[in-house]
Parts: structure tokens; sequence; C-alpha cells
């Protein structure tokens, strides 16, 4: 049925607290020119109507200019109306994931149900409602970084809840976390650079070498959990850490990089394409070719490297 957006009043406990602007404005901008394609729903009160779901939309409709929208109509109690906000939020908007947590936490506390319960009742699956609940337990600062993203993008000087699970991973303690999280919205790090990021100060063999690593921007030469591993606590005849900033050296820094990749990733890929009988053999005599040409050239400029600056 249609009803006017002067007798439709916010929910008192409406599940979505942020959105984007942009969004908000591309919406009200589609419904401008299209109408709203799905309906809002509400409940009966005191002769007017309280939003159940769609808050996001009738703000966009407000500011379109419109004044009467086809809603869905029913009445419902006030857990299930925390259930179907959420539900339709998070199948349908982008819905910010701190939202979602304390949406669950909510049910929780009216319901008693447990996350699994949560999940045999259609809300979210298992390890998602896992997953978002377990940002609560963040502080405030982290919570308020993390975003959703919009149209698939996170904003600048933000983070995901996948940035916050994976640096959580690494069993660091909360404060070195934050730190690590804070230069991943200021660095724009994707969520699995803040995992090596985290794992390399994991590794570091101490304080300062970590705090360095903390310190300079993200390199997957300077950052490689791998290689801290196997980095000495302090260089052979020398009294301090090893702490080679690389971007001093662009050049060296970015060829490192690339035989890092090359290791790591393009050799294996490459032999596991042989191994499945994938190149043909006139491919794999010339990869043969190159591979020598390359070896030479790495073992002459290792040798003038050696004489230069000694051993490693």
């Amino acid at each position: 049925m249609k009803i006017k957006l002067s007798d439709i009043k916010p929910s008192p406990g409406a599940l979505r607290k942020t959105w984007s602007e942009e969004g908000l404005e591309e919406l009200a901008q589609s419904i401008k020119e299209h109408g709203l394609i799905v309906p809002i729903k509400v409940r009966p009160i005191n002769g007017k109507y309280e939003l159940v779901y769609g808050h996001r939309r009738v703000k966009a409709m407000r500011r379109a200019g419109v004044e009467e929208t086809e809603a869905i109509v029913e009445g419902v109690d006030d857990t299930e109306v925390i259930i179907q906000a959420l539900i339709e939020n998070v199948q349908r908007e982008e819905m910010n994931p701190i939202d979602i947590a304390k949406a669950l936490f909510q049910i929780q506390e009216l319901t008693g149900w447990s996350q699994t319960e949560m999940a045999q009742r259609g809300i979210m699956g298992r390890k998602s409602i896992q997953q978002h609940m377990a940002l609560l337990q963040e502080s405030p600062t982290i919570q308020q970084m993390i975003s959703r993203g919009y149209s698939g993008k996170t904003p600048p000087e933000k983070i995901t809840e996948k940035h916050v699970r994976v640096v959580r991973q690494s069993g660091l303690q909360a404060p070195i976390r934050e730190d690590i999280l804070r230069k991943a919205a200021k660095e724009g790090l994707t969520s699995d650079q803040s995992r090596k990021v985290a794992e390399s100060i994991k590794a570091a063999r101490s304080e300062e070498r970590a705090k360095f690593l903390l310190g300079t921007p993200f390199s997957d030469l300077q950052h490689d959990p791998e290689l801290e591993k196997e980095r000495p606590a302090r260089p052979v005849g020398g009294d301090r850490p090893s702490t080679i900033d690389w971007h001093l050296y662009p050049d060296a820094g970015r060829i490192l990089d690339k035989l890092s990749r090359w290791e790591k990733e393009d050799i294996p890929k490459m032999r596991a394409s042989d191994e499945l009988n994938k190149l043909a053999p006139e491919a794999g005599r010339f990869i043969a070719r190159r591979i020598k040409r390359i070896e030479n050239a790495l073992a002459a400029w290792r040798e003038e490297l050696e004489e230069r600056h000694g051993t490693a």
C-alpha cells in the first residue's frame, strides 16, 4: 500500500548508524529517475508507521522530494524488527561491519540465542557472525576506522573487517595491532599487505627492528615474514640491528622485490605448469636457455657484490 512519508518515523533501534553520502546521493537520483524499485517495510504504531527497514531509502526519497511511497505494512514485535532489518540490510545494502556487529549483539541480548542458533535461523552464516562480533572487542579507534567500503572500494583512511581479522591472527598485543591497522589505513594497504606487516613485526628479532618495520612504508621486500625470520638480530661485524631502508635505494629495492616475487610466485607456477605437461617442448627449452642467461648474470653480479662489500 502507499503511505505518506510524513506519516513514517524512524525506528528508535535503527541498525544503520553510518552510510556513504555518495551512495545516498546516487540512490536519490535513481529514485528521481526510476522511482523506488524495492519497497520499504513499516509497522503500525499509534496511527502512524515506524520503519522496520528502509531507513536509507526513506532518507533518499525525502532528498528526492518524494511525498508518498509503496510500503509493506506488517505488525511485528521488537525482536523481529531487528532480525528483519539486519537480514534486509546485510543482503541488500552496504552496511558498515560495526553496525552489523552491534545488531548481532543486540539480537543476542534480546533473545539469548547463541551464534550457532542465530545462524540456524538464517540471520547470517555462522563464520560471518563470529567474525563480525569479534570486531566489538577492538578499541573504539579501530572500530571507527572499519568500513565495508562503497561499491567494493575501501575509502581513504579506512580498513575492512578482513584487515582487522588477519592482523589479529598474528597474535600480537592489542596496542601493536592498532598501530599496524593505523599504518594500513594511512598507506592504503590491502588486507594481505597488512598481514605481511603484522607477521614481519612478529618475526622481528629486536624491538628496534619492529619499530623500523612499523615506520617504514610497505614494500614486499622489507615486509617479508619469511625473510624476517632468517634475518640475524645483529649483522655480522656490526653492533646495531639491521635496518636497511630500501626506499633510499629505489632501483635496488625494485629489483629485489621482483626477485622475491619471482622466487616465491612465478617459478613455482611455471614448474607446476611443466609438471602438468602444459608446456610445449620448444617452450620448455626456450625457458631453460633464458634461465641460464639470467643465472650467469646473477652469479656475476653476486661475485661483484661480494668482492666490493664482503660475503654475507
